[in-house]
């Protein structure tokens, strides 16, 4: 007959409940372990208890399991927070290296892998909140690496590729290991996402954004910046550019000359491009020849109707070009003119609405209306080939008048001085510089006019982390107040 010592009828008793924990699954409670003082076969010594909870962890034993959202990792304390997706309670739990990590497909990860934002299935043992498994959850809503989406705030969606999710409100947002929220997502920021379902839960910036600010800008004031082919915007005085992170050829330019710099920018980083000591080139121009299909449309360069029955010359540079044609889509991008001669051939498609006649007070003002076309040749300029929305067709006089609005939104201060009835306030935080969409407003408190739309506000203070905030404002007849954490202290 095989006798069995009481710690060992102890440690295998547990070890059968391990195993039928394992086969049966974790609706059951494991009790605490203790013991007395008396030395017999009943009493677990501090050595033993310690050989029994590490049988407890190799075996994977645990009381509870819960679908999570992986908000904050401390590799250095060997914890992790998560927050339930059902009911956003969050709780800490402690792992070692029983515990056991792995990805939707059953592939082990390590912790340095597990990322923030994850949607999980959790297995932990609640009395010592000892973490013993953690999965992604195989059922779970995920992508990597999103550029193709589209963030509605108001409504609280987001579009990826051609599906429409709502965001949690309790929605948990990191970027670079500290947690943030989706107004400090910006559109160029490529992400990950995890959800269940129509519900999104987490997000993870892989790549976010930071910033850059031109000094001695004078020169290249009204003339465009292109920062790799991600930012297109019209050169301001006092501008703070939020860019996309990583190295970007960065290309101003303006009345014929250019300058090229390759810059790096880290995430949350500003960048400063001194153009002072750039030499400025004798303008030059190239000549360009339109080939266009239906032959009767009209082609505008940066707002002006140029003359496409011979050779156009063309500042080199960036300039936006848009061709319009009655029963035609139009056709809105920018061209870059780099070269003494290029040829630009354009095809429209038929529109699937029929045109609006139009009024012959219409076609007799336009007929008025019509510029010599020697006279446009001396003032024309080009674009790259990048496109941006189509807009619907318009009168020569709707042109006029919205090439006019558009001058308007490329002034310094023009939003913020606006005197329509309603505004956005920007209360918090105070005595901190804050820019609209690049261009700088004043100090904070500071307002600009609301006007329904998506813009970014920026927020700087010299020696704090510079922020942007995406917001989506409506156009409903109220005004509208922000208020912002405060800027974080940069390290000296």
């Amino acid at each position: 007959m095989i006798k069995i010592h009481g710690n060992m009828k102890c440690i295998m008793a547990v070890l059968f409940a391990a195993a039928v924990l394992t086969f049966t699954g974790c609706a059951q409670n494991v009790s605490p372990l203790g013991g007395t003082d008396q030395p017999d076969q009943n009493t677990v010594q501090d050595t033993d208890q310690q050989t029994v909870i590490n049988e407890l962890n190799r075996s994977g034993i645990y009381d509870s399991e819960d679908a999570a959202v992986v908000v904050k990792k401390d590799l250095e304390a060997g914890t992790v927070q998560f927050q339930n997706i059902t009911s956003s309670r969050r709780y800490t739990l402690h792992y070692d290296g029983t515990t056991t990590v792995y990805d939707k497909n059953d592939q082990a990860l390590s912790m340095e892998q597990l990322k923030e934002g994850s949607v999980v299935t959790v297995r932990f043992y609640k009395p010592r909140k000892a973490l013993a498994y953690v999965k992604e959850n195989p059922n779970c809503v995920s992508y990597n690496n999103v550029r193709n989406y589209n963030m509605d705030l108001r409504k609280g969606t987001i579009t990826i590729g051609n599906e429409l999710y709502n965001i949690s409100g309790h929605v948990v947002v990191v970027s670079d290991g500290r947690e943030t929220d989706m107004m400090e997502v910006n559109q160029m920021d490529v992400l990950s996402v995890w959800g269940y379902k129509n519900m999104i839960y987490g997000v993870n910036v892989e790549k976010g954004h930071g910033y850059l600010r031109l000094q001695n800008e004078d020169y290249f004031v009204g003339g465009w910046i292109d920062v790799g082919e991600s930012v297109i915007r019209k050169v301001g005085q006092d501008m703070l550019l939020v860019v996309p992170e990583g190295t970007h050829t960065v290309t101003v330019s303006n009345k014929g000359s250019s300058a090229t710099q390759e810059i790096t920018f880290a995430r949350n980083e500003e960048m400063a491009w001194d153009l002072g000591d750039i030499e400025i080139t004798v303008v030059q121009k190239g000549t360009v020849i339109f080939t266009l299909n239906p032959v009767t449309a009209k082609v505008f360069i940066d707002g002006r109707e140029v003359n496409v029955s011979r050779p156009v010359e063309i500042e080199y540079g960036l300039h936006q070009m848009r061709i319009t044609a009655d029963g035609y889509d139009p056709v809105a991008q920018y061209i870059r003119v780099a070269e003494p001669s290029a040829n630009i051939a354009v095809e429209l498609e038929q529109s699937e609405e029929e045109p609006e006649e139009e009024t012959s007070e219409a076609s007799s003002k336009k007929t008025t209306d019509q510029t010599d076309d020697d006279d446009d040749d001396d003032d024309e300029e080009g674009t790259t080939s990048k496109k941006y929305p189509s807009k619907p067709l318009e009168t020569e006089e709707e042109e006029e008048s919205e090439k006019e609005t558009e001058e308007k939104k490329d002034e310094k201060n023009t939003v913020a001085s606006s005197t329509t009835k309603y505004k956005v306030y920007i209360d918090a935080p105070s005595g901190v510089e804050a820019y609209l969409d690049g261009s700088y407003i004043g100090i904070t408190p500071v307002s600009f006019n609301k006007a329904e739309g998506s813009y970014v506000v920026t927020l700087r203070k010299s020696g704090y982390q510079t922020r942007s905030y995406t917001l989506q404002i409506d156009a409903e007849e109220k005004d509208v107040n922000y208020s912002f954490t405060d800027l974080i202290k940069l390290d000296e």
